[in-house]
């Protein structure tokens, strides 16, 4: 492992490593770029047909979104598994 590969990402390939090479970016050229508050991801989430319509019902039935619905759902588990 060189200098500039982190230890918990090997470079998949020859143009990786390089990429991964502080020493052959452009300092000169290079822009700051403008962080943005509260970032996020947005997943991608396979569900059957009737896993879908399901949520949907149950997310009619109290008022919200599936979205809206899943996320909620998915956030309420988040304290039981951190006392885990």
């Amino acid at each position: 492992m060189d200098q500039y590969t982190d230890k918990s990402q090997e470079p998949l390939d020859e143009e990786e490593r390089i990429l991964m090479d502080p020493d052959t970016w452009d300092w000169e050229s290079a822009e700051e770029g403008i962080p943005v508050a509260n970032a996020g991801a947005i997943l991608e989430i396979r569900f059957t047909r009737d896993e879908v319509g399901r949520l949907q019902r149950l997310a009619h039935a109290e008022g919200m979104t599936t979205h809206a619905f899943i996320k909620q759902a998915a956030l309420a588990r988040l304290p039981q598994e951190a006392s885990r």
